[in-house]
C-alpha cells in the first residue's frame, strides 16, 4: 500500500514502554539510566488511515521526510520502502502499456456514441484553435 510520511517524532524509549505496557502506565518499570531517542513514525495510507509507528521498519528514519511517498505493508503498517517522487499508484493504474490496437470500425451499431466521443475528446485535443 502506498503511504505519505506526516511526521517524524523523537521519543524517549521509556515513553515507549510505557506505551506498550497501557496508557495508564500503572506496572510501568521506569528505566534508570540515560534515556535513548528513538524515531517513531506518523504516516497517512492512500485507505485514509493515520498510523503511529514504532519501529518504523526496514528504511532508516533519517532517509525520510515529511511529505514522502512510501511503500508499507497493508496489514502491519511496516514501512517497506521510500518511493520516488514520481510515483502515484493511481497515474501507475491509468498507464497503458502498449498502444491500443483497436479502431472505430471495430465498434458496431454505436455511431452517434463515437461521434459525441470525436467531438467532445479528440476534436479538442486535434483542433486546439477552434477550441
Amino acid at each position: 500500500m502506498v503511504a505519505n510520511v506526516g511526521e517524524i517524532l523523537d521519543i524517549s524509549d521509556d515513553e515507549f514502554d510505557g506505551e506498550r505496557q497501557g496508557s495508564s502506565g500503572f506496572g510501568a518499570k521506569r528505566k534508570t539510566g540515560p534515556k535513548k531517542k528513538v524515531k517513531a513514525l506518523v504516516i497517512k495510507t492512500t485507505g485514509r488511515h493515520t498510523i503511529f509507528l514504532n519501529p518504523i521498519g526496514m528504511v532508516e528514519p533519517d532517509e525520510l521526510k515529511p511529505g514522502e511517498l512510501i511503500a508499507v505493508n497493508k496489514d502491519s503498517f511496516v514501512v517497506y520502502e521510500k518511493l520516488p517522487p514520481e510515483y502515484d499508484s493511481r497515474v501507475k493504474a491509468m498507464e497503458i502499456d502498449e498502444r491500443p490496437s483497436e479502431e472505430y470500425s471495430d465498434i458496431g451499431g454505436l455511431d452517434k456514441q463515437i461521434e459525441e466521443l470525436v467531438e467532445a475528446i479528440v476534436l479538442p485535443m486535434t483542433h486546439k484553435e477552434k477550441f
